[in-house]
């Protein structure tokens, strides 16, 4: 038997040894459930957009779950700062930070099970698929109009197609998706709703005709680990040469990102820069 050979047998029989370690140190109960919260942090204006004194940036999230081979599990739901959190007129000019600090747009994912390596051997619980969808809107109109048009669109544009998806990639299946089908199925979707809410825009959906603009999409998978399983997939982004678990996908335009990531206490920023605005949207995990 050439060297080679050996060394791949040996790998795996270690990589073997591990598993059923992790799989023997697992409660047989499985892990207790937490709650998480995903929340858009702030908003720091390099450039704003309006020529006027200043931007009124606020944030729309739509979350969503599905466990992996159990049929309808899917979940899909929109929470938006519209009204509860808009800000003043003119009160994110460039160079400043805007905070989203009540939680009206945070997602909240109770009972979920982090699982380890463990867990996932043993079939202890149900693989669950979490993500969040954090869009950057602008304000533009007019003081004393109360629309969110905005978020009722996503909401009636997204979540109902989201759901249908997500119960034929992932319920449906008793095998975990790849991230290349998770990020194929959501980026197909959003080209769907991107194009239509250019023709809404088009057709003035807001208060006067002035309705207020998309500046940036960030797409992110929260997956539900723990221990050495946390550590396994954080090896495989390193390999994979992802930059904060952030997938370079080259058809995407400057102002959307995709984000692989773990639903643990953790932060991300993403860069969203268009032909007139340059903005960082910072979110993080809480519990």
């Amino acid at each position: 038997m050439n060297k080679s050979k050996k060394r791949v047998l040996a790998i795996g029989a270690f990589v073997s040894a591990c598993a059923l370690i992790a799989a023997a140190c697992t409660p047989p109960t499985g892990p207790a459930p937490r709650t998480w919260r995903v929340k858009a942090v702030s908003a720091e204006v390099l450039d704003q957009e309006d020529p006027d004194l200043g931007d009124e940036p606020y944030a729309i999230q739509l979350g969503f779950r599905s466990k992996v081979g159990v049929a309808n599990s899917s979940w899909a739901s929109v929470r938006s700062d519209c009204p509860w959190q808009l800000a003043a007129q003119d009160a994110a000019p460039s160079g400043t930070l805007h905070n989203f600090d009540n939680g009206a747009s945070d997602i909240v994912f109770p009972d979920v099970q982090n699982l380890d390596i463990g867990d996932v051997l043993l079939e202890l619980a149900p693989l669950e698929i979490f993500g969040t969808m954090t869009f950057l809107v602008e304000r533009d109109v007019l003081p004393g109009f109360d629309s969110c048009e905005v978020g009722a669109f996503i909401d009636s544009a997204l979540t109902g197609v989201l759901v249908d998806s997500l119960n034929l990639l992932i319920a449906a299946s008793p095998i975990p998706p790849t991230e290349q089908e998770l990020v194929d199925m959501i980026v197909a979707n959003l080209g769907n709703f991107l194009e239509a809410a250019g023709h809404a825009i088009g057709i003035q959906i807001e208060g006067l005709g002035n309705p207020d603009d998309l500046l940036g999409l960030a797409v992110q998978i929260h997956l539900p680990t723990q221990g050495a399983f946390t550590n396994l997939l954080n090896i495989g982004f390193q390999l994979a040469g992802l930059a904060n678990g952030e997938l370079p996908i080259e058809e995407l335009p400057d102002t959307m990102k995709v984000r692989i990531g773990h639903l643990l206490p953790s932060s991300a920023t993403f860069d969203f820069e268009g032909p007139n605005y340059h903005y960082k949207v910072s979110t993080a995990v809480a519990p």
